[in-house]
Parts: C-alpha cells; structure tokens; sequence
C-alpha cells in the first residue's frame, strides 16, 4: 500500500507534513527548501522508530496541531514550551484544537570527541535532531495527556524516555530539566 495520509497534526515550514503508508514524512519542496536537511533527516529518523511510529498515528487527528519550528538561537537541541492551560485542561475533549510548538536548534552541534564515553550516545548530526524530536515530542505527548511541568522527574517520563533513546540506539542518554536544556549528552553544558 502507498497510499500518503495528510496528517492534521504535524507543521513544518508552514505547511502540513503528509505521512506515507509508512508513517514516513514525505517533505514539500517548500518544506525542503525551508528547513534544515538535519532537522527533516532527523524527523524521519524518530518517525521510524516504534515510538515515533505511535505517536504519528496518535497525533494524526484533527484535534491536534504540531508545529516544528527552528530556532537557531537557543541553547540546546531543541524545547517544547508547555501550552496554555486552556489547552491542558481540554486533554479530554476531542472537539478542542490543541496547539503545540517544539523548537528544534538544528545548529546545535555535537562536539568531537566529547561523546564518546558512554558510546551509546548521539555520533551525527542527524542523530541529535532524531532524539530532540524524540525528547520534545514526549513533552507533548505528556501535555496532551493533560500533564503540565515539571515532569522531568516522574518516574513514567524517565521510563518512556529510556525507551524512545533505546529505540534510537542511545540508551545511555539522559533527559533532565537543566536549566531548561532538555536533552544533555555527555560532555556538553
């Protein structure tokens, strides 16, 4: 089957992101021309991973509007800021349009040599805006589910994320609210 789904949630570049049969991202050219090749790689990247998989088709309604937006200007990989609280309170009300943003920094760069112990981290670029996706996405995952911050710190979110970073080949990854960088590898900050 290669049917292409147009999927209501997910907004790059200003224009819906359309799923193949897949689940896989099949990018605009104006998505192409607009983004950073890392960020769409990476996109691609975390949709194929079981997780990714999952939240796709979870997302994939009217009910919810994702925007991926770059932003260069921060400090780590990539944020989800928490959505209003109108937006919270109405996890459960499948009428409701919930907006959510994740920023991701697709120059924020690993630095060589400095991730090599444990190995199970990030190597590549790509690699790094697959697991940013992956960590902001949990993020609203949480929100939709009505769960506000803090949240790094609950036990179901450091379990969902060690899943999600085993699922992309970094097991030893680390999520933790650090003065609101996200993700943290080792050797950075």
């Amino acid at each position: 089957m290669n049917a292409l789904i147009a999927a209501a949630a997910f907004v790059l570049a200003g224009e819906r992101i359309v799923f193949d049969a897949n689940l896989q991202p099949q990018f605009t050219e104006h998505q192409i021309r607009a983004t950073a090749p890392e960020l769409r790689a990476g996109l691609a990247r975390w949709a194929a991973a079981p997780n990714g998989r999952r939240l796709v088709a979870r997302f994939n309604a009217d009910e919810y509007e994702i925007v991926i937006a770059e932003n260069s200007d921060d400090d780590g990989p990539g944020r989800a800021p928490q959505p209003a609280l109108a937006t919270l309170v109405a996890h459960g009300d499948h009428h409701a349009v919930k907006n959510y943003i994740i920023f991701i920094n697709p120059d924020f760069r690993i630095v060589k040599g400095r991730n090599i112990s444990p190995r199970s981290q990030p190597a590549t670029q790509i690699d790094m805006m697959a697991a940013a996706i992956a960590g902001e996405m949990l993020h609203v995952d949480f929100y939709s589910r009505g769960i506000s911050l803090p949240h790094h710190q609950r036990s179901d979110f450091q379990q969902e994320w060690r899943e999600i970073a085993r699922q992309l080949g970094y097991p030893d990854m680390k999520h933790e609210d650090d003065d609101g960088r996200a993700i943290r590898t080792i050797g950075t900050r």
